[in-house]
């Protein structure tokens, strides 16, 4: 029944209220109003108070707050649909009005469930029949009757919705599944308490109400479907009469609760009620004490209004006349909400940043608040106006003053431990821990300690694999010179590269560990840079798994003052790719095992503690020279050489047939973050393993790479040793030879006393590897270099 009757009763009582407050007061006003009459309390009874107290409570207008009459309006009006997001009830109901919307929409008609005019009604009609204030004259006017055995009435015509929107709380008493009760005490048998369980409750009802005029009814499938839970009672249920007659059943069982509803309210005398078909309202103060009567049993629902199910803010609110209010708490409110974060700097600016995930995104206050905020304005038309008038206003004064509401942080990114490590996925963060038998293990992002830099590893989903991938082969070939490693040899050179790279993924640094990585090619000469043997790759991919920075090696220059300056906390690794011959590798020292000064351009260094610094990589196409007596320097630095298998002709792409990680796919991103959680726990069980190299070679190409150099030095090193008859020479009197007064190149200073060791030494390895009759050995006492037979 939704009926809706002419006479407004609110109308009525405010112009009998009127005439008679200005009778009774006998004002001279020529024109007296509502208003006038409102002000003389004096002469206001018992109901005038009651209907004034729904003038009051209706001028707030309740509605303004309800979201189903928001966002039903919304699309109803403008045929867009408000931000979910800021739903703050039940979500498959919204959707519900939403079709029934599209469905009129559909037939050309409209749907309006939200009839200002019938809550208004609704609220009247409440407040007097619980105020004890109604009076049967009314029912015409409210459009109360009862049909059948069932009363209709206002709180009837108004969704479920809207009825709590009262200026009190109210309850309802209904009886428990009432339909199948009453066919138990037809049946005198009891099925109510597992009818649910086999049908649902729309389907039960359907069948209950389906008869000869509904289109496709079949008596005989409903029995079939009421047998699963009446078996051969079934037909007592669907009885012919009933399923002739439209509407039968209805009218059986209402006659029922129309039955049971009186003895309810009988028993528990009550006064002050409003019947809603088969239960009743009252205040939520009222008590009842009987509730079980024959078979039926009465239950309570103790919150009529809508649940909140979307605890969510914004920062503002809007009237019916649309004034926005907004305060500096809701602003930071709503900031705390999505997940902003304040840090705390030395030099005390605001300083915000997004955290999704853990994930650190910064955000640019000064001039990205307006639009981000305006994205989250949830009104339509003049409303939405309002609000973003109103956050460019107070972008620099109110808004501001929120963020100073967010309280501080220190900003803290995730580190490994010296036995955990782990990779922060799309699909969870993902650790193991070598005290927990090193099981791979999964978490939720609340339960990690610490921020993660945006980093494209967090847009992939992780499935842990025992598959080989593209890049575990890859190393196989790089490192070995074959495909497989079939010898123990081979095995051990794998093993080596795998701990060196789970060395450089895992971001735990321990200051008496923590060398260099150094990657160079296997038999580099320093003539033809053939380059090309997969280095850049190993670099690649330590990006793919840990922020990092790289810099070319002709770009780095550890003597300029700005060599740091775009280095932050975020870094875990810095790789410094295809270094030239000659590279200062001892200028790292420092920044290797202590902390870095960065200094930034106009600004003050800033200092990043060793534990919040990066690992160091280097590669290069040049020999690396090494000194087996410079403990300082092996300590810090360690050489990984790569084989000739990929060469200028024979790349990786050639033989994958794909461009690593940019062309690879879920799958083949598995098999990759599965090897490094493997050379991770290597690495962790074992240490970095190093490789031996025999480093002869590659000294004397080191140091003798430049032909001029090369040439002066044999001339020297021939004229007084090679072709002398002394048995022993020193530094001294290679550098006697070298300034002689003849020689025009003493002028270029190529050897000095702090060098020329380091060139003797070279040479003389080389020298003995040759195998020329005789050899030199350096001898720590005399410092001289004695020819050996």
């Amino acid at each position: 029944m939704n009926k809706e009757n002419k006479t407004d009763v609110m109308s009525d009582w405010k112009a009998e209220f009127t005439k008679r407050v200005q009778t009774e007061s006998k004002s001279r006003k020529q024109t007296f109003t509502f208003y006038d009459a409102c002000q003389k309390t004096d002469y206001h009874n018992t109901r005038d108070k009651v209907f004034l107290s729904v003038v009051s409570f209706l001028r707030s207008e309740p509605l303004q707050n309800n979201d189903y009459v928001k966002f039903v309006s919304c699309y109803i009006t403008t045929g867009k649909k408000l931000d979910v997001k800021y739903f703050k009830n039940n979500g498959n109901k919204l959707n519900e009005y939403y079709k029934k919307v599209d469905e009129a929409k559909a037939k050309g008609e409209t749907f309006n469930p939200f009839s200002v005019k019938a809550y208004k009604r609704y609220v009247l009609f409440i407040v007097l029949k619980f105020s004890g204030e109604y009076t049967s004259d009314l029912d015409e006017a409210f459009g109360v009757q009862t049909v059948g055995h069932r009363e209709y009435n206002p709180l009837t015509n108004i969704p479920s919705v809207l009825r709590g929107e009262l200026p009190f709380k109210v309850k309802e008493y209904d009886i428990k599944r009432a339909f199948p009760t009453f066919i138990d005490i037809e049946l005198i048998k009891e099925y109510r308490h597992t009818v649910y369980d086999i049908l649902d409750k729309k389907t039960f009802a359907y069948l209950l109400n389906s008869n000869v005029t509904n289109k496709d009814a079949d008596r005989n499938i409903i029995l079939k479907e009421l047998s699963k839970v009446y078996g051969n009672d079934a037909d007592k249920v669907c009885t012919l009469e009933r399923f002739n007659t439209k509407g039968g059943a209805f009218m059986d069982f209402s006659r029922y609760e129309k039955e049971y509803i009186e003895r309810f309210v009988t028993e528990n005398d009550l006064v002050n009620y409003v019947r809603l078909h088969d239960g009743v309202f009252v205040l939520a103060e009222t008590d009842c004490n009987f509730f079980v009567f024959d078979w039926v049993e009465f239950a309570i629902k103790e919150c009529i209004k809508t649940p909140i199910e979307n605890e969510i803010l914004n920062f503002y609110t809007i009237d019916e006349s649309d004034k926005v209010y907004t305060s500096p708490t809701m602003y930071a409110d709503f900031f705390i909400q999505e997940k902003f974060l304040r840090i705390s700097t030395p030099d005390d600016k605001i300083f915000l940043l997004r955290d999704t995930n853990n994930v650190v995104d910064f955000f640019n206050h000064n001039t990205d608040t307006v639009s981000f905020l305006k994205d989250n304005i949830n009104e339509f038309s003049g409303s939405f106006d309002a609000v973003a008038d109103t956050i460019a206003r107070e972008n620099f004064s109110t808004v501001k003053q929120g963020f100073l509401l967010i309280p501080s942080i220190e900003l803290k990114y995730y580190s490994d431990t010296k036995n955990t490590f782990g990779l922060p996925f799309k699909n969870g963060f993902y650790y193991f821990d070598m005290n927990d038998k090193g099981t791979l293990k999964q978490k939720e992002y609340t339960d990690v300690k610490g921020f993660f830099a945006p980093h494209e590893i967090q847009s992939r989903e992780f499935k842990y694999t025992d598959e080989v991938g593209m890049f575990e082969h890859f190393l196989i070939r790089a490192c070995t010179g074959r495909k497989e490693t079939n010898t123990q040899d081979t095995k051990n050179i794998f093993e080596s590269f795998k701990t060196m790279f789970g060395y450089l993924c895992h971001n735990y640094k321990d200051m008496t560990k923590n060398p260099c990585i150094v990657l160079t090619d296997m038999d580099a000469d320093d003539e033809t840079r053939n380059g090309r043997r997969g280095k850049t790759l190993i670099s690649k991919a330590v990006q793919e798994v840990q922020e990092s920075i790289i810099k070319g090696g002709k770009e780095f220059d550890s003597g300029y003052t700005f060599v740091f300056a775009d280095l932050e906390k975020k870094h875990n690794v810095y790789i410094i790719d295809d270094v030239p011959a000659g590279f200062k590798y001892d200028d790292l020292y420092t920044n290797i095992l202590g902390d870095i000064s960065c200094q930034r351009k106009g600004l003050k260094a800033d200092l990043i503690k060793f534990r919040d610094a990066p690992k160091f990589a280097i590669t290069s196409n040049w020999v690396v020279p090494y000194d087996e007596r410079n403990a300082s320097t092996n300590g810090r630095f360690i050489e990984y050489k790569f084989t000739n298998y990929y060469t200028t002709s024979h790349t990786p792409k050639d033989e994958f047939k794909c461009s690593f990680f940019q062309d690879w796919n879920a799958d083949e991103w598995n098999r990759f973050y599965s090897f490094v959680f493997r050379c991770v726990k290597l690495f962790l069980q074992k240490g970095i393993i190093k490789t031996e190299y025999n480093k002869t070679d590659d000294n004397y190409k080191a140091y003798f790479n430049n032909d001029a150099v090369y040439t002066e030095f044999h001339r020297c090193v021939n004229n007084f040793v090679i072709d002398k008859t002394s048995l022993e020479f020193s530094v001294t009197d290679f550098l006697k030879e070298y300034n002689d007064i003849l020689n025009p190149l003493r002028f270029e200073k190529i050897f000095t006393t702090k060098n020329a060791k380091r060139f003797i030494d070279a040479w003389a390895g080389k020298f003995n590897t040759e195998k020329r009759g005789f050899w030199f050995e350096y001898s720590q006492r005399t410092r001289n270099w004695i020819k050996k037979y």
